[in-house]
């Protein structure tokens, strides 16, 4: 008799233990047992690289892993967000990451999308919803919607035909003034006034004689 009583408390027991377990397990969001512990696993377009892609953490920051082996490289790229401020998220978080896998095998390299990824369940909720990418195993597994930044420009020197001519220095704005000196004009030789002996001459001598006349008249003068 005691016998029977102890196995019909035992069985109670399980039961209301087994009960308590599966009144736990159904107030987690569904599937978050597969994408927290199985991951989700594709291939990429063309390439067919083999891709995992695995969550950690939960509520405060949930972070996303891609990871990808291909025949001749391996690569890897990291994003995290708050997801879970979203409600569609919270009843279905395997579904969110799966929308986000389908745009992934999509690119032949799975790290190529975009820098933030929000698919589409959660397109009506907060920014913070949203995964944002954080870093990469290289540079090449890096998003191809990054801001581009433009290599710094090297100060190369100019060659001396390549080189601008430089503008002539600035001429004074006092400008001198040329003096020209003004021409010499010859002064007007002035007349000498004819002595008297050559007047007298020209008046009473000969013109072939008014040389010998003025000096005639010049010695009696004298």
């Amino acid at each position: 008799m005691w016998t029977i009583t102890s196995t019909l408390l035992l069985t109670c027991c399980l039961q209301a233990a087994l009960a308590q377990t599966q009144g736990r397990d159904s107030d987690k969001p569904r599937g978050r047992r597969n994408i927290w512990e199985d991951g989700i696993e594709f291939l990429t377009k063309g390439t067919k690289d083999e891709c995992y892609l695995s969550v950690t953490g939960h509520e405060d920051l949930t972070k996303l892993r891609i990871s990808c082996q291909g025949l001749d490289r391996s690569y890897w790229c990291e994003y995290q967000g708050k997801p879970h401020v979203c409600l569609s998220y919270n009843k279905n978080p395997q579904h969110y990451f799966r929308q986000i896998m389908w745009d992934l095998r999509k690119l032949p390299n799975a790290c190529h999308g975009k820098t933030v990824l929000k698919p589409q369940m959660c397109k009506r909720a907060s920014d913070e919803a949203q995964m944002v990418f954080t870093t990469a195993s290289s540079a090449d597994a890096m998003p191809k919607d990054r801001p581009h930044r433009p290599a710094p420009v090297r100060n190369e020197r100019m060659k001396p035909q390549q080189r601008r001519r430089q503008p002539n220095a600035l001429k004074s704005t006092t400008q001198r003034k040329v003096i020209t000196p003004k021409p010499t004009l010859p002064q007007p030789t002035t007349k000498v006034p004819m002595s008297e002996a050559k007047k007298l001459a020209q008046d009473h001598c000969w013109r072939s004689f008014h040389g010998v006349c003025s000096w005639v008249i010049g010695w009696f003068r004298n």
